[in-house]
């Protein structure tokens, strides 16, 4: 059915009683950043997993944006999810596949959710936290953060936050964020985030892809173009977007894409923006078309790059 067999769970057909999302807000996201992380669950042969949270004030010290995240460890008894993020991955697909998670109709991300939305209700990283029954482990492992950044938020700070995110219409959000210290950019990172539900993405090679990112998932690869043979001269999203990261860090521009892979020519990419197999008019004679993640990524850092500028004025 598909093309990596190490993971079946995603193979299967969606689980319908998840309810956690992986959606970023939508719109325009800015603030004063404060990030922090610690490992957790450490033993004699491995430093543990990696928690992490990210906060987002403005100049009120109001809480704007908040987000929890796990990394596991090496040496993850599940080896396909060693050192893989949990919150987009297919990590939520897999927990809902053992019978103790289903029994409890929640999974990990349900809980770091909703932990996040008593703060921003709260606006406080403060006190005590309700955690979900079937999804609090590792949220335990978690906490010790807020209690660390509730008060770094309450000091200046020289990091800005920027974040982009828009629905593209076909089961497909893009998300950029963009952070910047002393008005420097020092970290540029764009994902693409597959709908929550597989009804809503428009192809059905990419619907086994629900409820993760493109840069998260350890199994997402590009679907081959129809009438290729091979797509083996295709760089792999994760990498492409890490060049990037270090093209604009390098550059200070966001907007510097010129020589990267897949912009043009016979290093195009795959098409996924349009309607059907036949509207996707890309073939060996044409190559003239830019991969649509270029286009994605290069709205959205001129929605932040108008931002950054208007703030400096």
């Amino acid at each position: 059915m598909g093309n990596n067999p190490i993971a079946p769970w995603n193979e299967r057909k969606e689980v319908e009683w998840l309810k956690y999302t992986v959606q970023p807000p939508l719109g325009i996201v800015k603030g004063n950043y404060y990030h922090t992380q610690r490992r957790f669950g450490g033993s004699e042969w491995s430093e543990g997993h990696l928690g992490e949270l990210t906060v987002v004030t403005d100049d009120n010290q109001q809480i704007k944006f908040t987000e929890f995240n796990e990394t596991t460890m090496d040496g993850y008894y599940n080896r396909y999810f060693e050192n893989v993020s949990k919150r987009r991955s297919d990590y939520g697909i897999w927990q809902a596949s053992v019978e103790r998670q289903a029994e409890a109709g929640v999974v990990l991300t349900d809980g770091m959710i909703y932990v996040e939305k008593q703060i921003l209700d709260r606006q406080s990283l403060e006190g005590g936290f309700d955690l979900l029954t079937g999804a609090s482990n590792s949220m335990r492992g978690l906490l010790p953060l807020a209690k660390e950044l509730a008060l770094e938020i309450k000091k200046p700070t020289s990091k800005k936050y920027y974040s982009a995110a828009e629905n593209f219409g076909y089961g497909i959000t893009g998300w950029l964020q963009v952070i910047t210290e002393n008005e420097r950019i020092i970290s540029c990172m764009y994902d693409e985030i597959f709908a929550d539900s597989q009804e809503d993405i428009k192809y059905p090679e990419l619907k086994r892809y629900y409820r993760q990112s493109k840069y998260n998932s350890p199994c997402f690869e590009e679907p081959e173009i129809p009438g290729w043979k091979s797509h083996g001269f295709f760089i792999g999203f994760h990498k492409l977007m890490d060049l990037l990261n270090e093209r604009v860090t390098e550059s200070q521009d966001l907007l510097s894409i010129e020589g990267l892979k897949h912009v043009a020519g016979l290093q195009a990419g795959p098409i996924w923006d349009r309607c059907s197999v036949d509207d996707r008019p890309f073939t060996m004679e044409k190559t003239d078309i830019r991969y649509p993640v270029w286009d994605n990524y290069l709205k959205l850092a001129g929605m932040i790059k108008n931002e950054m500028e208007t703030e400096r004025r």
